[in-house]
């Protein structure tokens, strides 16, 4: 399996146990006996969302996808789908940090709505997740060649985010070892 390819199915099973996490999170803030640090819990693995996807993966998945485009699928509206929610991904994070650095600095906001929009957020990634994992990484698995892959590599080492290099992705992958034992101890 091609190593960025292996990151990306990586990538999926972190975000997937931080959504984990995340509801795992909301469930405790929740509670009137909650810990002081579940806000900034929930903090940090919204930092995470913000960063490390947006920054890092999307931009290799988007990638894969347009070569993919380049095969003979039969699934162009899934893809076209799945590239187009990226960015309704980082805008509904967006929206989750405004909501949540609201709470964070004592600003008033109504706990249906707060909860509401946490629970359609979880949804959204859990069902984009869902789909690349079922539909179209099967796909890239089978119809990318190691040129496709070659290319891709390159397109990336062009395009990547001078601010997002490999010792902050590092960092990020350390913040999700953080949370991640978080959802180990919770259901222990």
């Amino acid at each position: 399996m091609n190593g960025t390819f292996k990151q990306l199915c990586s990538d999926h099973k972190h975000m997937q146990t931080l959504l984990d996490v995340f509801e795992h999170l909301l469930q405790q803030l929740g509670k009137h006996d909650r810990d002081p640090a579940t806000l900034s819990l929930i903090m940090d693995a919204l930092d995470y969302f913000s960063v490390y996807p947006d920054q890092w993966h999307h931009p290799i998945e988007d990638l894969v996808f347009e070569h993919l485009l380049g095969k003979p699928v039969d699934v162009r509206d899934v893809i076209h789908k799945t590239l187009n929610e990226h960015e309704k991904i980082a805008a509904a994070t967006r929206r989750m940090n405004q909501l949540f650095y609201a709470v964070a600095n004592d600003a008033a906001v109504e706990r249906e709505l707060l909860f509401g929009a946490a629970r359609d957020y979880i949804e959204l990634q859990r069902r984009h997740l869902k789909r690349e994992n079922e539909i179209l990484f099967p796909l890239v698995a089978e119809l990318l060649t190691p040129a496709d892959w070659h290319d891709i590599r390159t397109k990336l080492e062009q395009r990547q985010s001078a601010h997002f290099t490999e010792g902050v992705k590092k960092l990020y992958e350390s913040a999700y070892r953080g949370l991640a034992e978080l959802a180990t101890e919770a259901v222990a």
